[in-house]
């Protein structure tokens, strides 16, 4: 019999941890071959309290394994993942997001997946073509060996979206067989904002400041992106309403322009920000009191700026990581080559509250 290990991250969201993983389990601790992983991913809440008062006969029994890791400042989807299932000892993994429940009985039936489709199954709710459930995208079934195949998640997408679609598709490029999760019973999840959603990741909270071209052409967009560490990025995009439903290729619609990104670096001096970018292009605007920005002869309004109460600014917010991550998993789709040339799933973790035998994966 496989074993099966069920693993979860989690970063400041205790508040769902405490929901899913009694519920969770709960719901499939009856299975003789199963283990719950959990990587506190440097969290600053109560998550290593909650854990010892409610879980300590859990860990006792080795039903669940504690680990946590002091090193990352922000979240990453990628990272977290690749270092969770690193550490998960089961044939067998189960990636279950902190704010999904598994479901009654859901250890037992992606065992009979396994069993009827063969060891190169794939359980997830994404299709080739289509997001169908996109909050319980991360949930993820595989086995351990074609996860290391394919050299684990991608660490280079950019903060919230898309790695769990990347991750199915190289899976299945290397012989994965999809099996589709479509039963309501495995399809509860916690519903939470986007704001909530973006809170723990380094590109939302490192942004400064958003400003919209106003003089764009019809289907496109520009949007320049100041960064508080003094970079900047001139976003293009183009809309294509015929896919504004794939939500695979695009964010409903949007994809990175001809154009791609301009990478800069910006800084304020005598009343002006000069804006420089990689081609060593440097640009000088005023800035008026509305923050817009105007080039230095006070012309016509170079770049609105957009505040949180506009009603585009959490698109233009999500934009910048969906649509960059959508381009790197066509490129990877294309090139059907290995990602994270460098490694994956690298850190310092140490196990069950032992902080005197840290280890590096």
């Amino acid at each position: 019999m496989n074993k099966i290990s069920i693993c979860t991250v989690c970063m400041n969201r205790l508040h769902h941890l405490k929901e899913t993983l009694p519920v969770n389990i709960a719901e499939n601790a009856g299975h003789p071959n199963l283990d719950f992983v959990i990587l506190n991913y440097n969290s600053k809440d109560d998550m290593d309290e909650w854990v010892k008062t409610h879980m300590s006969h859990h860990i006792g029994s080795g039903l669940v394994k504690y680990y946590k890791t002091e090193e990352p400042e922000y979240f990453s989807l990628a990272h977290s993942k690749n270092m969770v299932t690193k550490l998960a000892t089961g044939d067998i993994i189960c990636n279950i997001d902190a704010d999904n429940y598994a479901g009654p009985g859901y250890v037992r039936w992606v065992e009979e997946c396994f069993a009827s489709t063969g060891p190169d199954t794939v359980i997830t709710t994404i299709r080739k073509d289509s997001i169908p459930y996109r909050d319980q995208g991360g949930k993820l079934c595989f086995l351990r060996e074609l996860f290391h195949k394919v050299n684990g998640y991608d660490e280079s997408l950019i903060g919230y979206g898309m790695d769990d679609v990347d991750l199915s598709n190289r899976l299945e490029n290397a012989g994965g067989k999809r099996v589709f999760i479509d039963q309501d019973k495995y399809l509860r999840y916690i519903e939470h904002s986007f704001d909530e959603r973006l809170l723990n990741y380094k590109y939302p909270n490192n942004l400064e400041s958003l400003y919209l071209y106003p003089e764009a052409a019809a289907d496109t967009a520009k949007v320049l992106y100041l960064f508080k560490d003094n970079t900047a990025v001139e976003m293009n995009y183009d809309f294509n309403t015929s896919l504004q439903n794939n939500l695979v290729i695009t964010y409903v619609g949007w994809t990175v322009g001809k154009d791609g990104c301009r990478e800069a670096r910006f800084q304020r001096e005598n009343e002006k920000l000069l804006l420089t970018f990689s081609d060593q292009q440097t640009i000088a605007y005023g800035e008026k009191k509305t923050g817009d920005l105007h080039t230095a002869d006070e012309g016509n309004i170079y770049w609105k700026k957009i505040t949180k109460e506009d009603d585009i600014y959490l698109d233009a917010v999500m934009a910048y990581n969906e649509c960059l991550n959508r381009r790197t998993f066509v490129k990877n789709d294309a090139s059907n080559g290995p990602v994270n040339a460098n490694g994956w799933g690298k850190g310092t973790v140490h196990l069950n509250f032992d902080t005197n035998n840290s280890f590096t994966i």
